[in-house]
């Protein structure tokens, strides 16, 4: 490998504001586990310490930008360094045939590769003229995409292959048989509105050998999905893409094309096949090849998408001229390098796996970018396997998923809260809404009302942003306004019409809620502090100490069947008490939002209790039990997470994340609580992803958050 040349970042220019040694050696640590301390014990690491005075004991508060100059430095010294960092980490998954497997970007979507044969069943794009996924399906329950392989002109089944992943995202399968080697390749770069299949085959033996290999594309239907798919009506038609050789368009036209598709198919042969000839418009393509002993044939198909004929086949268009100019492996180890970026390690595999495939995929599956606007927006899903895809919750987006992004991305958490702060502000805590901020389901949640005021104090936080929060200030007065406007004056408590489970509580006041707005007022008050409004963080102070004491008057009582002493209730209405479990908006979540420790008297009985026989769904008698409800009687992956950060529940936390598959690996709403197998209706739960993610990294990873 050459050496690489030495970059000077031209951050290094700035004057530097030195950080306590403690901040100091953080990052140093964090640097290191994010593996750019590439030299740490060789003769080479001593002369990057000599280059950057102090390198390992003090950075400055630019220090994201001035450890780019070391690790330049460190790349440029270190050769072997070097290659470590470019070579790519493969994972093997175990699969089941009836699984399916999750890849995609930010613009297009491929939620469902059949682990059986490689096929993709569906894929979709974002847009906010249809508010929600346009889902293209193949025809009669057949593949949207689904490639084959030939050998001497006879179809050889590529069944049940051998799966790994590049970077935890990139999805690879392996056939071998006596006569070739097949691998197929799904990758959606960053930032492209395309993505491409890459078909590989070797010839095993000595003789050459007639190989195809083929993708055969069905334009079966489009659907509209915000929680459930709606068949569009409209002429699905397909033809000569213009002005892109060797490519097709599929289109979908009412009084006008309302959005379109593209197969571009390099160095291979197509034919169309459109009605009578078939049910459905479909692309048969393939490319034939004598193949040598030992010899390699690849073909690549490109999928591109876009809102008319001219566009979509311009995507596929764009990304076939890099892969000519880059090769297919340097496009994918680039993608794959993008992906690395955004993982962390626990030392432990088995939880890096989950860990990173679910931190991926909630930066790329709760959010996306709309075809038709190119805006960022937050949804559930954008796969259909969970029910209520396609939709935004201030809960599910803010409180689930953003966490996640901090941890791996914050420069897109930053335009993710942005999006919360303007296109879905004027609803805010309203259950849910449409992509464009329109009412989905109407009544308000409290929990959702404080979300963006807590999302927004952990990014301030975390970023040092204060340009962010001066911007957003009209914002969150206006939530401190909304908030405030649910305050009730006999008890000193929040009001909320539903509960976390989206289910409508008679009793007004739910201590979980309570508990986040108390945290809502710390955060506006330090943020009113950094916008310099004394009065304003003096008053939000003011508001969490009185909220706290009337939590702790009204939300604790004795009156539990079986009760040792006082408990947490989970509602209240000043008078009754509700003593139940509300998994997402749980109450054993009290000692990660600091309002209690974990070794509080009143919250250990709480704990108890709700593990105990006393309560109808605790599921204590259960191998994967932990407490669910009437309207979520499963072990939750919110219980997952939140038994994960205490010390009482870790064990059995680890027992059920190592016994459980989830959905194929991604988050899902949740398991039984007796076999461990997904409930099925929850599967790729994009944001829940995330709020896992997180919580595996705040307990285990090794570098410095």
């Amino acid at each position: 490998m050459p050496d690489r040349p030495l970059v000077i970042d031209s951050l290094a220019q700035e004057t530097p504001e030195t950080l306590s040694r403690d901040d100091a050696e953080k990052e140093t640590a964090r640097l290191h586990e994010n593996q750019i301390d590439y030299c740490a014990n060789s003769a080479e690491h001593a002369i990057v310490k000599k280059l950057v005075p102090g390198f390992g004991v003090f950075f400055h508060a630019r220090a994201r930008g001035i450890y780019k100059l070391v690790v330049a430095i460190a790349v440029s010294l270190c050769p072997q360094a070097a290659r470590a960092q470019d070579a790519l980490r493969r994972i093997p998954v175990a699969l089941k045939s009836s699984d399916v497997i999750a890849t995609g970007n930010d613009w297009v979507a491929l939620p469902t590769i059949r682990a059986s044969d490689g096929a993709l069943m569906n894929f979709n794009v974002l847009s906010m003229r249809d508010r929600g996924l346009l889902q293209v399906v193949g025809e009669a329950g057949n593949a949207a995409l689904q490639p084959y392989f030939l050998v001497d002109g006879k179809p050889l089944r590529f069944q049940d292959p051998a799966w790994e992943l590049i970077e935890y995202w990139i999805p690879v399968a392996h056939l071998t048989t006596e006569q070739v080697e097949l691998t197929l390749t799904y990758c959606a770069p960053p930032g492209s509105r395309a993505a491409f299949i890459r078909m590989t085959a070797t010839n095993r033996g000595a003789k050459p050998i007639p190989v195809s290999l083929g993708m055969k594309a069905s334009w079966g239907g489009l659907s509209r999905v915000t929680y459930t798919p709606v068949a569009l009506r409209g002429e699905r038609t397909v033809g000569e893409a213009p002005w892109v050789d060797h490519a097709q368009v599929f289109s979908f036209i009412t009084h006008d094309t309302q959005f379109a598709w593209s197969l571009a198919y390099p160095g291979s042969v197509g034919e169309i096949l459109t009605p009578p000839q078939t049910v459905s418009p479909s692309l048969d393509a393939k490319k034939t090849v004598s193949l040598a002993g030992g010899q390699t044939a690849e073909a690549l198909f490109v999928l591109g998408v876009g809102i008319e004929e001219f566009s979509a086949p311009h995507s596929a268009k764009a990304l076939r001229e890099l892969l000519d100019r880059e090769g297919a492996q340097a496009v994918i180890e680039q993608t794959a390098a993008w992906c690395r970026r955004r993982t962390r390690t626990t030392g432990q595999q088995d939880l890096d796996l989950l860990m990173n495939r679910n931190f991926l995929f909630t930066e790329l599956y709760a959010w996306g970018r709309t075809i038709d606007t190119e805006q960022l927006v937050g949804v559930t899903s954008r796969s259909p396997r969970y029910y209520v895809s396609a939709a935004y919750w201030d809960r599910d987006s803010m409180l689930w998923s953003f966490p996640g992004l901090l941890d791996i991305d914050a420069p897109f958490a930053r335009e993710a809260l942005d999006y919360a702060l303007t296109i879905q502000l004027r609803n805010t805590g309203t259950h849910s809404r449409f992509i464009d901020g329109v009412a989905l389901e109407d009544g308000f949640q409290l929990d959702e009302a404080v979300a963006p005021i807590l999302a927004s104090a952990e990014y301030v936080a975390h970023e040092n942003d204060s340009a962010f929060l001066a911007a957003h200030r009209e914002a969150l007065v206006l939530l401190r306004d909304r908030l405030l406007g649910r305050f009730d004056a006999g008890t000193g408590l929040y009001s909320s019409l539903q509960d976390s489970q989206d289910e409508y509580q008679k009793l007004p006041f739910l201590t979980y809620d309570n508990v986040l707005a108390w945290k809502a007022f710390l955060g506006l008050s330090t943020m009113f502090d950094r916008l310099q409004d004394a009065a304003g963080a003096r008053e939000m102070t003011q508001k969490a100490e009185a909220l706290q004491k009337s939590i702790l008057k009204y939300c604790v009582s004795s009156d539990a069947p079986g009760a040792t002493g006082p408990m947490f209730a989970s509602a209240t209405d000043g008078k009754t008490v509700l003593f139940t479990e509300i998994p997402p908006g749980s109450v054993l979540k009290l000692p990660a939002l600091g309002f209690v420790s974990e070794d509080d008297p009143v919250f250990v009985r709480t704990f108890d209790w709700l593990h105990s026989k006393n309560y109808r769904y605790s599921f204590s008698d259960r191998p994967y039990g932990l407490p669910g409800s009437y309207r979520l009687p499963i072990t939750t992956s919110w219980s997952v997470a939140d038994h994960l950060q205490l010390s009482w529940g870790r064990e059995q936390a680890l027992k059920i994340l190592h016994a459980t598959t989830w959905d194929a690996g991604i988050i899902s709403e949740g398991i039984d609580a007796t076999s461990a197998k997904m409930d099925s209706p929850g599967g790729a739960f994009a944001t829940a992803a995330g709020y896992m993610a997180h919580a595996i990294c705040k307990e285990y990873c090794k570098a410095i958050r």
